[in-house]
């Protein structure tokens, strides 16, 4: 008899198929239904991508054993507001309601930051004596306290996110594995609750699958982008959905400082800051803006480049308080072999650094980051090395195919 397994993930965009896949969840649900599991992600119907009401009071079936179940919420229209608050609660209760008339469940695999459905689905599994796994993926609620440098905001803001706090170190407590996206992440989550022997473990984020493009496609992309391609540049690469945490106006300022070293900058994304970013990139020639792109699209642009650059686009605010993280973009670059110049801290600077692969740097230092681009550039047997070690951390670490594999295995580790 099949396993049941429920999935809680509000916020990750419903796959159109099972070649779409390009999320977490998503993949964990897929290699689940492979792997002799019935599989039911309950999520949100409104897009938070779009910020529109896509799938509404919807079921969708990606294969035969893996089904999505979509629950209405009001909707919003900005990341952080009150509307959202509300509308997580919504989704909360619905999401609790839609759990108990599922029969039979083997195993519930819940995500942070919906702590309002992991803590009710917590105390359901508690109840029923089924298996609950918590997968922290961001660090809510404290990420409010991350981007505020004023103490007296800072201090009404620990006073509002106190009931979200309780209700995260409840689901903690009740869970029966913790498992995050990065050691950083992980350690968060377990200091919140007294110390405990319960089963935790590392699942990287990597969604990039390994790729091929097509002739046709190759051509079109190098005829989209001959203009680019002819220059005989130094190219840096960045992908990322623009933010507060991601905006790229660091870059703009990077490539100031290399307008006669022959380097050219490809930035894909868009979103916060747009406005800014576009006005101030039309006065620099070494600047490209191809917006947001399709995955393959960023595939071939990515194999045209000498490098990948991550960083935080707040750093240094609040003394540089974050949490550190791995960004996805970083298994990205590492998929294409790419040498990585890297702002984060924690984990990912340690990686980096003892797999050799790459080159950190800190507090968005730009003197910093041009001596690294500058080394790579002048340095090619060097340049090679790294990227082949890359390719070769992809291959053994954040492929998603053996990421997504080993959390299915683990998670049916915990079904009777």
């Amino acid at each position: 008899m099949k396993k049941h397994i429920v999935l809680l993930q509000f916020y990750e965009e419903t796959p159109k198929n099972e070649e779409n896949i390009q999320s977490r969840t998503a993949f964990l649900g897929q290699y689940l239904s492979k792997n002799d599991c019935q599989v039911t992600w309950i999520k949100n119907g409104f897009s938070h991508d779009a910020k529109k009401n896509l799938w509404g009071n919807s079921i969708k079936n990606l294969n035969d054993n893996f089904k999505i179940i979509h629950i209405p919420g009001t909707g919003y229209k900005h990341n952080v507001c009150i509307k959202r608050y509300i509308h997580d609660w919504i989704c909360s209760f619905q999401a609790f309601k839609v759990l108990k008339t599922l029969g039979h469940i083997d195993a519930i695999v819940s995500c942070i930051p919906t702590v309002g459905a992991s803590f009710l689905a917590s105390r359901f599994a508690k109840k029923k004596g089924i298996p609950f796994i918590l997968d922290l993926r961001d660090a809510w609620p404290d990420d409010f306290l991350y981007v505020l440098s004023n103490p007296l905001f800072r201090f009404f803001v620990k006073l509002a996110i106190i009931p979200d706090s309780f209700f995260l170190k409840q689901a903690l407590t009740n869970a029966t594995a913790v498992v995050s996206m990065s050691r950083d992440r992980l350690n968060w989550g377990m200091k919140k609750i007294k110390p405990t022997t319960k089963p935790t473990k590392i699942f990287y984020l990597s969604t990039a699958k390994d790729t091929k493009l097509s002739e046709e496609e190759m051509k079109i992309y190098s005829k989209k982008y001959a203009s680019l391609l002819s220059r005989k540049t130094f190219k840096v690469f960045y992908i990322s959905r623009w933010g507060l945490r991601c905006h790229p106006m660091f870059l703009l300022d990077l490539a100031q400082n290399f307008s006669k070293d022959n380097v050219d900058f490809i930035i894909c994304g868009d979103g916060y800051y747009r406005e800014q970013v576009l006005k101030k990139a039309k006065y620099l020639s070494n600047v490209f803006l191809p917006g947001f792109v399709s995955r393959k699209e960023g595939y071939f642009l990515a194999k045209h480049c000498n490098c990948g650059i991550t960083f935080f686009s707040i750093e240094g605010q609040n003394g540089g308080e974050h949490l550190p993280t791995i960004p996805n973009k970083a298994f990205f670059f590492f998929l294409f072999g790419l040498p990585l110049i890297n702002g984060f801290q924690g984990e990912l600077s340690e990686i980096v650094r003892e797999k050799n692969l790459g080159l950190n740097f800190s507090g968005n230092n730009i003197d910093a980051v041009k001596e690294h681009i500058l080394f790579l550039k002048g340095n090619f047997e060097i340049r090679q090395q790294i990227g082949r070690n890359s390719r070769k951390f992809f291959e053994n670490f954040s492929n998603p195919e053996i990421i997504y594999q080993q959390y299915a295995d683990f998670v049916k580790g915990f079904c009777k």
